[in-house]
């Protein structure tokens, strides 16, 4: 699963150049470092038309407004279900991102991680979006984890190579949905702050305080 992560530049017009992306300013929103977008949020994805990429303001999470949003799809099953198989067709995205948490530990005490590349730098997760009366959505593919994120969840984002990232914006071929590589995340115990989605600033990330007892891992 992934319901939280982050996006910490402050540099939109950085970012888009990263992404080989055109930074589509009819849509500008306002934007800000997140370290904590949850469902429901605005946040940004890469979609390919006419072979150009755009970076697009997206609501995270696809489904009828009012109800609850379907913020993942599986991996191995998006391109079969009605609910996703069209977007898998024709939805294609990737969504921009640092990081993303998964929680350990037991009712009250969970504690989260931050899982993200060692020496910092960009994440690319394969997403599912779409075009609705009150703008575009989306939802992020989830693959089976990877040994690292196993510790914490049996799921996880499909983190794409940048090979890997053009195949999916070119075409819907579930072969390039797999977990992130081994090494290529580290897990990072973070502030309890990130535990409710009202908190969104550098604190989130600051570290945890130490365990009283035992390890996470």
């Amino acid at each position: 699963m992934c319901g939280r992560f982050t996006l910490t530049t402050g540099d939109v017009e950085a970012l888009a150049r990263e992404l080989a992306a055109e930074l589509d300013r009819t849509r500008a929103t306002p934007w800000r470092p997140r370290y904590n977008i949850a469902p429901s949020d605005l946040h940004w994805v890469v979609v390919s038309a006419a072979g150009r990429r755009r970076l697009l303001p997206a609501r995270f999470g696809l489904g009828a407004p009012g109800g609850p949003p379907r913020i993942n799809a599986r991996a191995e099953t998006a391109d079969r279900l009605p609910s996703f198989r069209r977007l898998f067709r024709e939805g294609r995205c990737l969504v921009p991102a640092d990081g993303f948490f998964e929680w350990v530990g037991p009712g009250r005490a969970r504690r989260p991680l931050w899982f993200h590349r060692p020496g910092g730098g960009l994440l690319l997760l394969a997403g599912l979006c779409e075009e609705r009366p009150e703008g575009l959505a989306f939802a992020i593919l989830t693959t089976p984890a990877n040994e690292l994120v196993r510790r914490a969840h049996d799921r996880m984002p499909a983190v794409l190579t940048p090979d890997a990232a053009a195949g999916w914006l070119e075409r819907p071929d579930p072969s390039l949905l797999a977990p992130a590589p081994e090494g290529w995340l580290a897990a990072t115990e973070v502030s309890s702050r990130v535990n409710s989605p009202e908190n969104d600033d550098p604190a989130c990330l600051e570290p945890a305080a130490p365990l009283r007892q035992g390890s996470l891992f």
